[in-house]
């Protein structure tokens, strides 16, 4: 079987000339590139890939943690496969499904040099050894956690919260329900949407005010259905998620409620399903944070802490 040593002797280059023709690298004349091509196709010469990467102390793979697949990721994944592939770089999803263990044997990962960065979207809850885990390798997250020693770029959730709240305070709005994913217990975004709420509005008590448990689209139309025959609707419902918020919309209508009419309904996300139905969303600004963690992962740069502003878009 061929190997480096048999092109370079049909050659008569070097090995080191050989490798550089093989990564695409420059500082190779044309005849000699040609010629050493052309060696490589009449042995049919495979490298190694495991060979290439362990010598440049590289896997050329980026890990991101995701609970699972859903609708609110997407444009964060493909922005941060898009970059990763954009520098030569795969993309590798790790699925946690919020279980602590599952998240620590990715963490793995990284320790053992499988991957050479890792980017953590959502997790279990806030583990005490994220200080530990960023000795292991480089880490980002996607969101903000509570370690100024911990690399992080993510939307200002809470400022969104606060600034969508006390629009509807100051339009006169009394009557606000909100749908999460998860309890306040296991999400800083719901304990986040829990006290913005009540800065203007009084307690938020689950089951009246606020709702966990809800989301996707089939969760939005059920959850809608529920609380429709059930009670009164007016007002104005946040969805977490457009895509929940478009199934509110259409279990609302089921019941013989009308969108801006009985309710007002506002999403999260910015996807098509806002401008299709015509309702108000917040963009947490997924393709540019996504950019923005593959860039980070890849430069020189130890840390960052960067936060950035969520829009509010009114329809």
């Amino acid at each position: 079987m061929a190997n480096i040593r048999t092109i370079a002797e049909m050659t008569g280059v070097s090995k080191s000339t050989v490798s550089r023709v093989i990564n695409n690298e420059k500082y190779v004349s044309n005849e000699i590139r040609e010629k050493v091509q052309k060696a490589i196709e009449e042995t049919n010469y495979v490298s190694n890939g495991n060979a290439v990467k362990l010598s440049k102390g590289k896997n050329y793979t980026l890990g991101v943690t995701l609970p699972y697949n859903n609708s609110c990721y997407d444009e964060l994944v493909n922005s941060i496969l898009y970059q990763a592939k954009v520098n030569g770089y795969q993309v590798l999803l790790l699925p946690t499904y919020y279980e602590e263990e599952t998240e620590s044997n990715y963490y793995a990962l990284l320790e053992k040099k499988m991957i050479d960065g890792l980017i953590l979207t959502s997790r279990a809850k806030d583990l005490n050894n994220l200080e530990k885990l960023n000795l292991k390798g480089k880490v980002i997250s996607t969101e903000k956690i509570n370690s100024h020693q911990f690399s992080m770029i993510y939307p200002d959730r809470k400022s969104a919260y606060d600034r969508l709240f006390l629009d509807l305070y100051r339009q006169g709005v009394s009557k606000i329900m909100f749908t999460t994913k998860r309890e306040a217990a296991k999400s800083q975004s719901t304990r986040d949407k829990v006290e913005s709420y009540e800065h203007y509005f009084g307690e938020a008590v689950e089951g009246v005010n606020y709702f966990t448990g809800v989301e996707g689209y089939t969760g939005g139309y059920n959850w809608a259905i529920e609380i429709g025959k059930s009670r009164t609707i007016s007002g104005f419902i946040y969805a977490n998620g457009d895509d929940t918020a478009a199934g509110i919309i259409s279990g609302m209508e089921e019941v013989g409620l009308v969108h801006k009419k009985d309710f007002q309904v506002v999403g999260e996300g910015n996807l098509p399903y806002s401008r299709l139905l015509n309702f108000s969303t917040i963009d947490f600004l997924p393709k540019d944070i996504g950019k923005s963690v593959v860039d980070f992962i890849l430069s020189g740069n130890e840390k960052i802490n960067q936060s950035k502003e969520p829009k509010i878009i009114r329809r």
